[in-house]
């Protein structure tokens, strides 16, 4: 079902007005796999995987489990009759294997270690998180478009296609889609994504791999309403123009996003780990569990991990630097694991300040608006 806000958030009037938007751009929305789009090559031709001089590999398939395999087999039935999947005869073989997903399903994933080795790697980059996130912070409202399939809906080049040759029970196959794991697909189906919204970035969308996020007005103009329409208000109808242009630009590039996990107008959006809203910012409660839960390291790697989340989410943390000294001593090589008296207070702190659910206001830049203070935590 598509997420129009919490209980009472939109009025009657405003529901109705968004649903119009979306019935005028329907084909932007996906709800099955036959539904899904494929990127047009006028907005993006097939991808082609760029690689070195280098000879073939022949790896070995990774056997299935049994219990699994009724469902794999279904599963791989399902990708050919979409398109996903097709007949191969090259040389090349790469290992598959399954993981359970949070719902029970399979997934499946494709081991493409010997392709990324010889593959010439894009220079494109995500966009920073801390800046994305910030973008977003003090809006009256959002929306989230999850692209159906994401990797799914690009294709990839004829001749590059070989490269992922894998072996199936129902014969040898190849993946005719930008593939998830291989080394350039994120940056690439970044830079697609931008190329799709440049003109609405960065008032209006941001995008961040395959979540597209819509923002609305930076005020809800004190609630003001339509004098054509008092049951809707200013900056719904403003978020409304700017939804239609989002789906427009979806539907005519060719790609589908998620119905199921469309958040179509909501208060405050949970997007990469974080939660905005008109309030400012602030760490999304996974996250906070995800610190929270983290059980006491008793080596290295592990406190590695604790930190390194920790350091995700620092600009909560007034003087982080301060709190985690001892902490940091541990990363030393130099220095022997020893989880002393000092480490402990340290760590029970962080996951204690975590916890308290820190707000950042958004910064105004505009002039007129105070002065701002810089304080600088360094490391």
């Amino acid at each position: 079902m598509i997420n129009f806000g919490p209980s009472g958030w939109l009025s009657e009037e405003e529901t109705n007005l968004l649903k119009n938007v979306i019935l005028q751009r329907e084909k932007a929305i996906a709800f099955c796999e036959e539904e899904r789009g494929v990127l047009k090559h006028s907005y993006g031709k097939p991808y082609k995987i760029p690689a070195i001089s280098h000879e073939t590999w022949q790896k070995k398939p990774i056997p299935i489990p049994k219990s699994n395999l009724p469902q794999f087999i279904e599963l791989v039935r399902e990708r050919i009759h979409i398109g996903i999947y097709e007949q191969s005869t090259s040389s090349y073989n790469s290992p598959i294997f399954c993981v359970a997903k949070p719902n029970g399903k399979l997934r499946i994933v494709h081991d493409l270690q010997d392709l990324n080795k010889v593959t010439i790697k894009y220079a494109g980059l995500t966009p920073n998180v801390d800046e994305f996130v910030e973008s977003f912070s003090g809006r009256a409202c959002y929306g989230l478009g999850d692209i159906m399939g994401g990797y799914d809906e690009r294709e990839l080049d004829i001749n590059t296609r070989p490269l992922t040759t894998f072996e199936t029970p129902l014969g040898r196959l190849q993946l005719t889609r930008l593939p998830q794991g291989a080394t350039s697909s994120v940056a690439a189906y970044q830079a697609q994504m931008t190329w799709i919204i440049q003109e609405e970035i960065p008032e209006h969308l941001e995008i961040f791999i395959d979540d597209g996020g819509i923002k609305g007005p930076r005020s809800t103009y004190q609630h003001e309403t339509l004098k054509e329409n008092p049951l809707i208000r200013r900056f719904v109808w403003k978020y409304a123009i700017t939804l239609k242009r989002r789906l427009f630009r979806i539907e005519e590039a060719g790609h589908t996003i998620s119905g199921s996990k469309f958040a179509c107008c909501v208060p405050a959006l949970d997007i990469v780990g974080h939660v905005v809203s008109l309030g400012g910012r602030k760490i999304s409660k996974r996250k906070i569990n995800k610190i929270q839960n983290r059980p006491r390291p008793t080596t290295k790697k592990e406190f590695r991990g604790f930190l390194g989340l920790c350091a995700y989410v620092r600009m909560f943390i007034k003087d982080f630097s301060q709190v985690a000294a001892p902490l940091r001593i541990l990363t030393r090589q130099d220095v022997f694991w020893n989880w002393d008296e000092k480490c402990e207070e340290a760590f029970i702190k962080l996951r204690k300040i975590v916890g308290e659910e820190i707000t950042l206001k958004t910064l105004n830049y505009e002039k007129g608006s105070g002065k701002i203070k810089l304080a600088i935590d360094s490391s």
